[in-house]
């Protein structure tokens, strides 16, 4: 009887069953402005796309944008109904100790919306742009831009 020994790379082994998947990081630029205070960040963070996701039993297409750093993070999600209906954000934006939050995402489980506003996404070859015009729970204006020099698969999320 011959005894075959493997040997494999921790990153080559399967993920075990509920673990949660590890992020690809690609080539981020971010330069908002709350209420006149800039956010600006170049280097790398995580860009996601869904094409066939669901938000609230809504079929919709999702991207999703974090960036995570001592003192400042910022997490971006928006939902595109695949039946109409309009984009739908969250947004949620950390620095110098203030938080602003977003949410404009409505469906039958959705709780209240809060702030207002749009961010409208431009496609550009493997990445892409958003564009931020939103005004915050707390009130603070946010504008600017978002950009993922690419996206990476996004694996669903309870469901989708």
């Amino acid at each position: 009887m011959t005894a075959v020994m493997l040997s494999m790379s921790v990153a080559a082994q399967r993920r075990p069953p509920g673990s949660a998947p590890q992020e690809q990081k690609v080539g981020l630029s971010i330069e908002l402005r709350m209420d006149g205070v800039p956010y600006t960040f170049k280097g790398q963070g995580v860009c996601q796309h869904l094409a066939k996701g669901s938000i609230y039993d809504t079929p919709a297409e999702r991207w999703s944008v974090q960036h995570e750093a001592t003192g400042q993070n910022m997490n971006l999600t928006l939902w595109r109904p695949l039946k109409g209906g309009g984009d739908m954000v969250t947004l949620s934006v950390q620095s110098g100790g203030k938080r602003h939050d977003v949410n404009t995402v409505k469906g039958p489980q959705a709780t209240q919306t809060t702030g207002s506003g749009s961010v409208r996404f431009a496609p550009e070859g493997a990445g892409g742009t958003f564009a931020v015009e939103v005004t915050a729970a707390s009130g603070a204006k946010i504008s600017g831009s978002v950009k993922c020099d690419a996206f990476t698969a996004s694996e669903p999320v309870a469901g989708n």
